[in-house]
This record gives structure tokens, sequence and C-alpha cells, in this order.
């Protein structure tokens, strides 16, 4: 089993959109919070993927945009794994690129111990995890331990030209753990031609660059540091904002400061500048899950290389990926196309174009189609909601709360809400008022009114909300009790 590090913390970038995976991903319910790929969430899985190395989830922090801040604590804090529930973030004042939001990540780590050792991992990749992934972080910590800026090198698998590659150098002496050998990092390479890329993988020396990386906190604002200019500047600046009480990191001068910074990549600000830089070679699989050609990885395709997920069925088509999440979907004779099948969007696109699916996503922006931004159904901490209807003034959703939860005491200024108890038994508060609600009974809710709705029984409670109002948005929510204590950063 795998044995915590001392000193090792974990970052998880978390702030990315997913638009290429529209329309599973939605602006407020993006990539790393999708399943299809497994049990849990990706998100999950890549804290699952390092808690095993750290002190607990209290040792990971993810850090996100304002925006995102709330769906991601609110899903994380709905898994049943509590370690989960301890995961710490940081809320970047706005997208700056990898460098910038690392280096925020350091300065605040630098506060509370000044030589912890940070590993940094995506929030939205398939990795495989086990023995030589625990291999991999033992050595890397080692090597950071000593001033090297580890990342860890996927052993490619195809010519792949939407990567970037390692070169490895000659092999750091005395630092291997197990399989993992740490090399010196000899040289990072964009995104080369197929021409290129078919010498790398038969090479046998160059490696995906999958954005994770081990190193010291303090490492890192040093290499900003010493490369003077802007890049130093985004060190001052952070280190300006992680010297701030933790609720005033993201006051309207402390935006500012971020928004004067240069928004560049962590490749390029550090590990493509450092001459400290080492890389491990790993044959671990993996996928940046970057389109919906991921799809293909859920299972195995069928004689015809159909890959199908869903209700549906086929006749004679060839090579295509049908993914459908409610609906039946039938498909008779193509070829090479992916189709995707959402409760209230569809997607159908040739394999070809699958990195094209963000200008689907920039029309319908154009047109403020609501699709782009909102799913269906969001997890929260005591249950989850599901949207089933929307129109002018109004939306019906199914709420879905667990035994002994319930959601905050909050008001609502621009909306009232009638609930109807179709599983279970509620007990609702509304002002002053404390009733039970049986099944197949109805509560009331007027524009204004304090209320809560518990579910104090041992089975699954299952109400219909009926909202009305002039603005129906979830940020339409005033808390004024909470268990989970959201309205806090």
């Amino acid at each position: 089993m795998p044995r915590s590090i001392p000193g090792l913390k974990a970052v998880v970038l978390a702030g990315g959109s997913g638009q290429r995976f529209w329309p599973l991903s939605r602006e407020l319910n993006p990539k790393q919070l999708l399943s299809m790929f497994g049990t849990e969430s990706l998100i999950a899985a890549a804290v699952h993927r390092i808690l095993p190395f750290t002190d607990g989830g209290s040792a990971i922090t993810v850090v996100t945009n304002e925006r995102l801040f709330d769906e991601l604590r609110n899903h994380l804090t709905a898994q049943p794994d509590p370690e989960l529930h301890r995961v710490r973030y940081i809320q970047e004042p706005l997208a700056r690129n990898t460098a910038p939001a690392i280096a925020l990540a350091a300065a605040t780590l630098a506060v509370d111990d000044p030589d912890a050792i940070m590993v940094v991992l995506p929030s939205d990749h398939l990795l495989e995890d086990g023995g030589l992934w625990a291999d991999c972080i033992a050595a890397a910590a080692a090597v950071a331990a000593d001033g090297w800026l580890v990342t860890i090198g996927i052993e490619p698998t195809r010519p792949e030209t939407g990567y970037g590659y390692i070169r490895a150098g000659e092999p750091l002496p005395g630092s291997a753990v197990g399989l993992a050998v740490p090399h010196v990092a000899a040289e990072f390479v964009e995104k080369p031609d197929h021409a290129r890329a078919e010498e790398y993988v038969s090479g046998g020396v160059h490696f995906w660059n999958a954005g994770i990386f081990v190193m010291k906190a303090a490492r890192v604002l040093e290499e900003l540091d010493s490369a003077g200019g802007e890049l130093a500047h985004i060190a001052d600046v952070v280190r300006g904002i992680a010297a701030l009480p933790p609720a005033d990191r993201n006051r309207e001068d402390a935006r500012v400061a971020f928004a004067g910074i240069a928004p560049v990549s962590v490749d390029v600000a550090i590990m493509e500048r450092s001459d400290r830089v080492a890389v491990i070679p790993a044959p671990l699989k993996w996928s940046d899950v970057g389109s919906l050609l991921a799809l293909e990885e859920m299972a195995d395709p069928d004689s015809a290389g159909n890959v199908r997920s869903g209700r549906g069925v086929d006749i004679g088509s060839r090579g295509s990926i049908v993914y459908s999440t409610d609906r039946l979907v039938a498909t008779l004779g193509v070829e090479d196309l992916i189709v995707v099948d959402t409760t209230d969007a569809t997607l159908v696109l040739p394999k070809e174009r699958a990195q094209d699916v963000r200008l689907v996503v920039d029309a319908l922006r154009a047109m403020g189609a609501p699709e782009v931004t909102q799913p269906k159904v969001s997890l929260r901490p005591w249950g989850s909601w599901t949207s089933l209807l929307k129109g002018l003034g109004y939306q019906i959703k199914l709420l879905e709360i667990k035994p002994g939860s319930k959601p905050s005491l909050q008001r609502h200024e621009h909306r009232s809400e009638h609930w109807i108890v179709v599983a279970g038994k509620a007990v609702v508060t509304c002002d002053d008022r404390v009733t039970e609600v049986p099944l197949n009974e109805s509560a009331f809710i007027p524009l204004g009114a304090v209320h809560r709705i518990e579910n104090r029984g041992e089975s699954l409670l299952q109400v219909i909300e009926v909202q009305v109002g002039d603005y129906l948005g979830e940020d339409d929510i005033i808390r004024i009790e909470d268990d989970w204590d959201r309205d806090s950063r």
C-alpha cells in the first residue's frame, strides 16, 4: 500500500470549462465533474489518486475560479468519502493560465510550510494508478526535495500531434524508486508534426507531457524571481495575495493586481527555462480527455468498430461513437460519427471534427442558449436536484434529499416555491412555522420567506419543486444557516 510522504501537499487544477466536451459538460458542470469513465467523477478520481501519499484531504488544495467554486465544493462534499469533504480551495480572481495558478498555490502553501513539496495534477484526466504510480510519486518527491523540478512523462503509444513532448537525458544517479527512474529533462518540445511524432514514438526518449509536476513550493517562486520582468512580477503578486487573511484574498485590490500579471503556461514560465528539471518516464495508461473521442475508452468496440453507451439500436454503422444519458438513440448506416444525446441537447459530428466542438459552444453562447451554462443535474452535499422543465418565469425541479440531510436555511428575493412530496416525508420550515408534509401533500413558500426542507427519515426524500418568479438562477439564494458552511471561502 502507498505510504504518505511527510510534507507532501497536492494541488489539483480545476478551473477549466471543458468546452470540447459539450453537451456532456457545461460551464457550471465542466468535464472534471463528469463520471462516465468510472464510478466517480474525474476530479474525485484525481483527489483519490494522490490522497494516499498525503496526510489526508486537508493536504489537498483545489485551485479553481470564483464561478466554479460553489459547484466544485458542492460536488466533492456530496461524495461518500469524508476525506473529500476536507479538501481546501483557492479561488483565482480570474484565469491567467497555469503559471499564475500554480504560483498562487505555491505562495499559499509556503506561508504555512516553507519546505512544502507540492504535487500538481490536472482534475480532468484519466490516469492509471497502482504500483508504478506510487513509485513515480515517491521518486519525484525525493528528487524534488533536492531542489529539482520534476515532471512525469507518459510513454507514448501513438504518434500524437496534439500533445507536447519531453526528451529524457541522462538518468539521475541513485534516484530510482522501483520502476521509476528520474532523468534530466533535456528538452521540451511543442506539438510536433506527424512525421516527427512517429520518430518520437519509435525513438524511446520522448514522452508525453501530461502536466503532472512535483516540486518545492518555494522553488516555483524562486524560478519566477530569477527570470525577472513579468515572470518575477507574478511571484510578487501571488506572495502579496497569499500574505492576506483568507477572507481578503479575493478583495478588489487583489483582483486588480492578479489581473495585471501575464497569462503564461507553467511550461513556458518555469519548466522550459530552468536547468534543474527532471522527468520520470512512465508507461502509465493516460488520457487528457481532450475531446469527445475519449468516449471510445468507455467500452470495447463491437465487430464494426462502434462504441455505444446507453439505450439504443444500430443497423449497419461503422466506426461510430454513440452516447446517450437517457433517451433511446437509433443509428442506421452511419460511419465515423459521434452522436451525443443528453436530456436537453443532442450533438452529431464527424470524428475528424471532434476538436471543433467549441465552435458550436461559441455559436450557442452568442444565441444566449442556457444549455451552454446550466446542467440538468447538480449534486449537492444534501443530495441533488434535476431540472425537469423550464419556461418563462417558472422552473420545475426534482429534489432528492438524503436521509438525515437538509439544504440550507435560506430565502429568495425573486421567486416563490411550491413543494410536492412524491416519496418519503418532509419537515418544512417556513418563517416561524415547522410542519410535517407527508407523501402526496405540499407546502407553499412565499417570496422572501425564510425556509428549509429536511429529511428526518431513513429513506430518500423526493420532492417536486415548482419555482415561479422573475429570476430563477442558482445565485438567488441568501443562506442564513448551512450545515456545510458554503458561504465561507
